[in-house]
């Protein structure tokens, strides 16, 4: 009886919590209904925003929420739940893993136990909003995370091929190009290039064959897109005031400004100051991977940096958007845990990211804590400790399980 709590305890355990929380899944926002109605459209090949106006993601997640079409209402709800869940254990799994790869022995027997409920309860908050809103970020996550998982393994076209997917359902991991440029890591940036056009085409392709509307994405990127990227734009769309103005919802560099910049300052523009940050972000990551070693091994760390980069660049991070720390927070622990070197730094770092991001905005500090911390992007500046300590980890104390592998290999005589 031991050993079959030992190994199936955990299971039980994820089964127990998981159907004591159905009830409330969705709570916050119906989302799978939106997804659903957008793959019936897609179907049907009729123009998004017209046919669902508050579906202002990219045409390719219409596509692949096309089943839900044959799925019966009822069981809809049911359905994207197990999604979510599956794709909570898939990022959990490989975020161990990867820390495993990095810090031989964090995640066996007491250390494995202590590293994942540390872990899980400084994500909890996130975990609990994608649950919530059921949003479609944790799948994301478990697409980005198996992405990475490959290219660490060396499994290039694999690895580029699912990060490519994931960009192509949201966008932001487009960030991945360039860092596939500078790691030079070529077939998994021809995978993801051609990846990337392949599953962006799909929603045209059914378009062709049913004769109904083409230029799916030509359409998102001109109505969604091209006004989000370009600073001091306006839209008519459903969503946009709810992206922009003094969102507090919008945790991102550029939600930041809009509350803070009705007008210029000092002469420079809302959207001048917003591409000032972006370039300071863009110049500090060139510096961490150019300066950083670039072998295989250390692509958990700077999928993790990039994870982060993405939340601070993106045009509208919401709360729920930040599950995307949740492989970071791994990281950084597992290196507490298991390096003396890092423990101070690094235990710090994930401490200081957990009261910013999770402490004070919550019910037990109040609404008017919680406004404040909303207002002054704490969730943001949180997420930036987690970034210098995978920084540090990339350039200081770098795990010793890898360097020494390295140092083990045979030189080319």
């Amino acid at each position: 009886m031991k050993e079959w709590f030992a190994r199936w305890g955990g299971w039980l355990l994820l089964f127990v919590l998981a159907a004591a929380y159905y009830p409330s899944f969705g709570k916050g926002l119906d989302s799978v209904a939106l997804y659903a109605e957008a793959g019936r459209c897609m179907l049907r090949a009729q123009e998004l925003l017209p046919c669902v106006p508050m579906f202002s993601y990219q045409p390719a997640l219409a596509v692949l929420m096309i089943p839900f079409v044959f799925i019966p209402t009822v069981l809809h709800k049911l359905v994207w739940y197990v999604v979510c869940i599956g794709s909570l254990v898939i990022v959990v799994r490989i975020a161990e893993a990867m820390a495993e790869r990095l810090y031989p022995g964090v995640t066996r027997g007491n250390s494995g136990l202590w590293l994942r409920g540390i872990c899980l309860f400084l994500s909890s908050k996130h975990i609990l909003d994608c649950l919530n809103y059921q949003v479609y970020e944790l799948p994301a996550l478990a697409i980005m995370m198996t992405g990475l998982w490959s290219l660490t393994v060396g499994r290039e076209a694999s690895g580029g091929f699912l990060l490519a997917v994931a960009a192509a359902i949201r966008a932001t991991p487009l960030i991945f190009l360039p860092y596939l440029v500078v790691r030079l890591r070529y077939v998994a940036l021809a995978a993801m290039v051609v990846g990337f056009t392949a599953v962006s085409l799909l929603p045209d392709a059914i378009g062709l064959l049913n004769g109904g509307h083409i230029g799916f994405l030509g359409d998102w990127i001109h109505q969604v897109a091209t006004p989000m990227i370009k600073p001091g734009s306006t839209s008519d769309v459903a969503f946009w005031s709810a992206w922009n103005g003094t969102n507090l919802n919008n945790q991102s560099i550029r939600g930041l400004v809009n509350r803070f910049t009705d007008g210029p300052v000092m002469g420079f523009s809302p959207g001048m100051i917003v591409l000032a940050l972006y370039a300071v972000v863009g110049l500090v990551l060139a510096v961490v991977f150019l300066k950083s070693p670039r072998t295989k091994e250390y692509a958990p760390i700077d999928g993790c940096v990039l994870l982060i980069a993405m939340l601070a660049l993106s045009p509208m991070t919401s709360r729920y958007h930040y599950i995307f720390i949740l492989p970071a927070y791994f990281l950084v622990v597992a290196a507490a845990m298991a390096d003396r070197r890092t423990r101070i730094f690094a235990g710090a770092a994930a401490a200081l990211c957990f009261v910013l991001v999770t402490g004070t905005s919550n019910d037990l500090v109040g609404r008017r804590m919680t406004e404040l911390a909303y207002l002054y992007g704490f969730m943001t500046l949180g997420a930036m400790f987690l970034f210098a300590a995978l920084a540090a980890l990339l350039l200081v104390w770098r795990p010793p399980a890898i360097t020494a592998a390295q140092q083990e290999k045979p030189r080319a005589p």
